[in-house]
């Protein structure tokens, strides 16, 4: 695999970001969506780009819930974003020999 382990880090300091402050930071989606890209470039587990782009839909759905106002959707989409932190460090963990 070609891809660099800095894509774990950066799709982990936009979700810890996102978590802490419950919005997300300027540039967040920007990030994922550049991820995404770097990842289909380079042909990385079709799990793991999943995951980015379920990352960038809850955004995406955080996003407009704060916009709206509407909390009840706004902590559906930090629960889900909750679940693919932990499921993005769990693959991460597992699969350090693939970098």
């Amino acid at each position: 695999m070609a891809y660099s382990s800095n894509i774990h880090v950066a799709v982990y300091q936009v979700l810890d970001q996102v978590l802490v402050a419950n919005i997300a930071p300027p540039g967040a989606k920007a990030t994922i969506h550049s991820v995404i890209d770097d990842l289909h470039a380079a042909s990385a587990p079709r799990r793991m780009i999943e995951q980015a782009e379920g990352i960038s839909l809850q955004l995406h759905c955080l996003e407009a819930a704060v916009a709206r106002g509407d909390t009840a959707e706004m902590t559906r989409a930090r629960e889900k974003l909750r679940s693919i932190t932990a499921a993005w460090l769990d693959y991460r963990i597992n699969h350090t020999t693939a970098y």
